[in-house]
């Protein structure tokens, strides 16, 4: 079996050829003789669609979308999963061609699912996923290669801290995938590295920077030995950094992020920031609309679709930078 670290490798490998390709369905090609003879329109909800990567998310659909003549609704519940349900049932009486839905619960969710599936719509789930009884209702889930984003920022600080050191994590929305998978992707990166490393305190900051300067400041008063913090989305660690600069421990405590927002990338260069593992978002928008159309033509469908990911650190930000898109 592969292991882990061969296996991220590889996902840089896809991304640095070209982060365009994929196992989903590629753009319709033009042909003189090629009808497109059914229309496709997309009823997403979002969760939270101020969020720098649902905002790519959507940037992403919208470009994809005019390839392939798809009228896409955007609906946003602003992280409200009883919103969210109620805007499903929108979609659901629009009678769109798909249902895309990128959850805020991934268990209130389902009830919506279910309702989607009774009424003939067939159901993607993108960027944050549904739980198993959820997917029942489900065709496929676009989202990014979280597990491994996790993985190699594991990898990362084995290798720059010497897999040793006081850590303290701040998480994403709790149950939501990338949350689970990239803290999976983290745990199972030290194991395979051999690393020590003594987690003193996790919490959350539902994805949000002005949380995470909260969450920092009280890791920082409450644990005054903390050598490095890995926050779930690179908002979230430059929350931590501000909050680290604010205390004055600026460089003695590393900060490790998820993303690939511009200005994470520009603190790498700078030497503020330790790393960060790319989330191509946009592909997630692209991949989401060409698996609606592949749906939409009775094509068969993978169970997942995932988006590439790579390692940015100091080392290699040059090579990077151009993909900091967040």
């Amino acid at each position: 079996m592969l292991s882990r670290k061969l296996l991220v490798s590889l996902a840089v490998a896809v991304l640095a050829v070209g982060a365009c390709s994929s196992s989903a369905t590629q753009a319709p090609a033009a042909s003189s003789g090629a009808v497109q003879a059914k229309a496709l329109s997309i009823c997403a909800v979002e969760n939270v669609a101020d969020h720098p990567s649902i905002t790519q998310i959507i940037m992403g659909m919208t470009d994809e979308a005019k390839i392939y003549n798809a009228n896409v609704t955007q609906l946003d519940p602003a992280g409200d999963p009883q919103k969210q349900a109620s805007m499903v049932q929108d979609c659901i009486t629009k009678k769109p061609s798909v249902i895309a839905v990128n959850a805020v619960d991934p268990v209130a969710i389902v009830p919506s699912l279910k309702a989607a599936q009774a009424a003939g719509i067939p159901v993607v789930m993108f960027n944050a996923d549904t739980n198993k009884d959820g997917q029942a209702y489900t065709k496929t889930f676009v989202g990014a290669q979280s597990y491994d984003q996790g993985y190699a920022i594991g990898q990362m600080m084995d290798q720059q801290m010497g897999g040793k050191g006081n850590v303290v994590i701040i998480q994403g929305n709790p149950g939501q995938t990338d949350v689970i998978n990239r803290q999976n992707g983290l745990e199972a990166a030290w194991k395979d590295t051999g690393a020590s490393f003594n987690v003193l305190g996790t919490q959350t900051a539902h994805w949000s920077k002005d949380e995470a300067v909260t969450v920092m400041t009280d890791f920082l008063t409450k644990y005054p030995n903390i050598d490095a913090v890995m926050a779930q989305d690179d908002g979230m660690g430059l929350g931590a950094l501000q909050a680290i600069q604010a205390a004055g421990k600026e460089g003695k405590i590393k900060v490790y992020g998820v993303g690939g927002f511009k200005q994470a990338c520009q603190d790498i260069k700078n030497g503020t920031y330790a790393g960060t593992a790319l989330q191509t978002s946009y592909m997630i928008g692209v991949y989401t609309v060409r698996a609606a159309y592949d749906i939409l033509m009775n094509r068969p469908i993978a169970r997942q679709l995932l988006t590439p990911t790579a390692s940015v650190t100091k080392d290699n930000i040059d090579q990077w930078i151009g993909q900091c898109a967040l």
